[in-house]
């Protein structure tokens, strides 16, 4: 078992920095010249490694590992747990790497489907996963996080034998990403579920049974398993699936559902989503903005047309909810989006060379003062001070206006 796992299973890795590679599997050098497309093969083992830029010199994996008989009328699961660790600085010892095998756990089950977990104590919780003890009967009613003697193996044994009736299934030494237990439980219930599984879509399988949708999806996956399209990511493809959705693609079409690079296209349709999403959202933005005019001049009206300056700024009284916006844009400010104009102790004033904008001024109408001055990006402009200075000398123009409003409504 140990003799296939390391071949089969185990990952085969090089660690590279700029001259060289290490190979973890023998902890000898050599250099980087002899990688192509992140892949190498070790000039000392003769390894074919998977190369990762990191300056690290340790490795460690964990892995299970299993393997399927039939004893008398029993399928048995005999589930192996693997570890190795990896040391650079072994490299001149017997062992550069180091690995511990055992036997863990058994599955027996009868063909009714009553079954007997034969196990070392699994202590499972969010601080520890270990194995430990004598192999023993174990309770298999599931605890808070389900039956902890459930779990996904990485890869069965190539000499792994199954029951005819699991055969049937679709049940073979291939499985994957998927636990036999759940399998055996769940593929029964859904004609889907047996569909993927013999067509060995095990990521999607497991994705469907923990999810319960796959209705939402099965003609997108038929045409997949039509075009013999294997998905090993089954969470960003059914959320590619979604996107395509979202913005009126056929979803019917191998073009779309079956993308050469799944996570290249699912990135191109996210940003096409949220492009889709702000041109809704600045839509609603212009409609909303139409419906605050009328309250707009109703608010702000006794102020229109004021304005002042010297022979360098003009300042002048924004005059409607667009001017506001086309304020904001420019200065890259929040003076549209935060509703300023809507504010009923604001008035809102721009000063302008040129008739380019260069700060935004709120001036509070009811004490008559400055409440704060933006320029470009919420910074002070070079002629902040200038600016400032302008309007506190011009403030009884606005105060004049304000006194008009009251003589008015009084009369």
């Amino acid at each position: 078992m140990l003799s296939w796992a390391k071949k089969h299973v185990l990952e085969h890795k090089g660690f590279a920095t700029k001259n060289r590679v290490i190979c973890m599997d023998c902890a000898g050098t050599f250099p980087t010249t002899l990688v192509k497309r992140k892949r190498a093969t070790c000039s000392h083992c003769k390894a074919k490694l998977t190369i990762e830029e990191s300056r690290k010199t340790t490795l460690e994996q964990h892995i299970y590992v299993a393997m399927a008989e039939i004893y008398g009328e029993f399928q048995v699961i005999r589930n192996f747990e693997i570890r190795s660790y990896h040391n650079k600085y072994r490299q001149y010892s017997k062992e550069p790497v180091r690995y511990y095998v055992s036997e863990i756990c058994q599955h027996w089950i009868l063909p009714n489907g009553k079954m007997e977990i034969y196990a070392q104590l699994h202590t499972s919780n969010m601080l520890c996963d270990s194995w430990s003890g004598e192999m023993a009967i174990r309770d298999k009613s599931p605890g808070w996080y389900g039956n902890k003697y459930d779990f996904y193996v990485n890869k069965y044994h190539p000499d792994s034998v199954f029951q005819s009736q699991y055969k049937k299934m679709g049940i073979d030494k291939d499985l994957e990403n998927i636990s036999f237990l759940e399998v055996i439980k769940k593929v029964p219930l859904r004609p889907q579920y047996e569909t993927l599984l013999k067509a060995k879509q095990y990521d999607l399988l497991g994705y469907f049974i923990d999810k319960g949708n796959v209705h939402q999806y099965w003609q997108s996956v038929k045409i997949c398993m039509r075009n013999k399209y294997k998905i090993t990511d089954a969470s960003i493809w059914c959320d590619y699936i979604d996107l395509l959705r979202y913005l009126n693609k056929d979803t019917h079409n191998a073009h779309y559902v079956c993308p050469k690079n799944l996570k290249k296209q699912h990135d191109i349709y996210v940003a096409k989503k949220r492009r889709e999403q702000q041109k809704r959202e600045d839509e609603r933005n212009r409609k909303q903005a139409l419906e605050n005019e009328k309250l707009f001049k109703e608010l702000k009206a006794d102020f229109f047309g004021i304005c002042f300056g010297d022979d360098k700024i003009m300042i002048k009284v924004l005059e409607s909810v667009q001017e506001h916006l086309e304020e904001g844009d420019k200065l890259h400010h929040c003076v549209f989006t935060n509703q300023y104009f809507l504010k009923k102790k604001s008035l809102i004033l721009s000063a302008r060379i040129n008739n380019e904008p260069v700060e935004t001024i709120e001036v509070n109408i009811e004490k008559f003062k400055i409440e704060q001055s933006r320029g470009l990006q919420n910074k002070n402009s070079d002629y902040h001070d200038r600016i400032i200075e302008l309007v506190n000398k011009n403030m009884s123009v606005i105060r004049k206006r304000k006194t008009a409003k009251k003589k008015l409504l009084t009369a």
